[in-house]
């Protein structure tokens, strides 16, 4: 097997002055939801009315004791929209029904990923701000500056798409985190949202090579340093983090937060997905071919073994890192057989090919490396995946 390794030099042109925003109001640790009046007044809030956004299993968590909190803080109105059909259209509208019916107010999104981006793209397109209330870490939806949505004949941008698409919103007024709560999510979880973060392993290199080829206008070393450093400190701490050892699991979920803040001074998002972004959708439609249940996270983790792998990176350390926090390594782990998972590297190309129709710059080690059946089952076996 051929390892891809390239070393072309690039040419830095001068940086250009564009303005850079990001979220930069947070609130965090212990017993942190209790102290929302305060820290809202702190910020300079104005919003007497308030939106959450939660799925059934969040209010009871977090949003039914965060509402009475902002009532008892002066908020005059609070109402809840429960998601129930996931990130989709018809969900941001009912919230923006909501929103529009009780402007100025404030959105928060309570929960994951899903009820974050609800929030986000609702508030957004009805020009309110809008505060993040993460429960669980498997997603760095928390300070993002884009929502992210299933593919949909009418999408919430009004266009039809085949698969997920981003709908860039900007980032959050806040960012709240009750880490009392994150602790007691299902470790699941939180191993998930580990296994998408070290994804950077992969993505900072398909990163600089999409610029080395002239397919990426955008780089920031700046980005990349901080990225690398954060990821580096999080394989060499897995199993203190997993062990919710202090200060290793705040690192971990601090790292998580600062996403929406590397995206922003980088100029680009290529620094959170590449290549093993690609692997992922293909396992991801895999499992739900065979009915398995899987987190997008825990995709991303066996997709960067992989692509690590292609890219002559130290796969077998990024291994180790994901063994001892709990995420899945193997396709067995994922509920899938061997042939899945040769299925999905050989057809990784055109995966990535259909992420280029929208997004050209997202050119990652796949269009230069074409895997076949036997290529990619030698990867698979080699890294232990199958």
């Amino acid at each position: 097997m051929e390892i891809w390794n390239h070393s072309n030099q690039c040419q830095w042109p001068n940086l250009e002055a564009k303005p850079i925003t990001f979220c930069g109001r947070f609130l965090f640790g212990s017993n942190a939801l209790t102290n929302i009046g305060d820290f809202l007044h702190e910020v300079g809030v104005g919003e007497s009315n308030a939106v959450l956004v939660n799925d059934a299993n969040t209010w009871k968590i977090a949003g039914e004791g965060f509402s009475k909190a902002l009532i008892e803080s002066g908020f005059k109105r609070v109402e809840t929209i429960i998601v129930e059909k996931g990130s989709v259209r018809s969900e941001v509208q009912k919230a923006r029904g909501k929103i529009e019916s009780l402007k100025p107010c404030l959105v928060f999104g309570i929960g994951g990923g899903v009820n974050m981006d609800i929030a986000k793209a609702s508030a957004f397109l009805e020009g309110s701000r809008w505060i993040t209330v993460p429960t669980i870490f498997s997603t760095d939806a928390m300070t993002g500056i884009n929502a992210t949505f299933r593919g949909e004949k009418v999408g919430v941008d009004g266009k039809s798409h085949e698969g997920d698409y981003d709908l860039t919103v900007g980032p959050p007024f806040a960012c709240l985190v009750d880490t009392d709560i994150v602790r007691k999510a299902p470790w699941r979880f939180q191993a998930a949202g580990f296994a998408d973060y070290v994804a950077k392993l992969c993505a900072i290199e398909d990163w600089k090579l999409a610029y080395s080829r002239g397919k990426d206008e955008d780089y920031s070393e700046y980005s990349v340093m901080l990225a690398s450093a954060q990821t580096q400190y999080l394989m060499q701490n897995a199993s203190r983090i997993r062990k919710m050892e202090e200060p290793a699991f705040n690192t971990f979920l601090l790292a998580m937060m600062n996403d929406g803040f590397l995206t922003q001074m980088g100029g680009s998002s290529r620094i959170l997905f590449g290549s093993e972004h690609m692997v992922a959708q293909g396992l991801m439609e895999e499992q739900i071919r065979v009915g398995a249940k899987g987190l997008h996270g825990e995709q991303v983790g066996v997709g960067t073994i992989l692509m690590a792998y292609l890219h002559g990176q130290d796969w077998m350390e990024l291994k180790r890192a994901l063994k001892e926090i709990g995420a899945p390594t193997t396709a067995a782990e994922l509920g899938l057989d061997g042939q899945a998972v040769v299925r999905t590297l050989a057809r990784s190309r055109a995966i990535n090919e259909s992420w280029m129709r929208d997004r050209p710059d997202i050119y990652t080690i796949l269009m230069e490396k074409r895997l076949t059946e036997d290529s990619a089952r030698e990867i698979c076996l080699k890294t232990g995946v199958i």
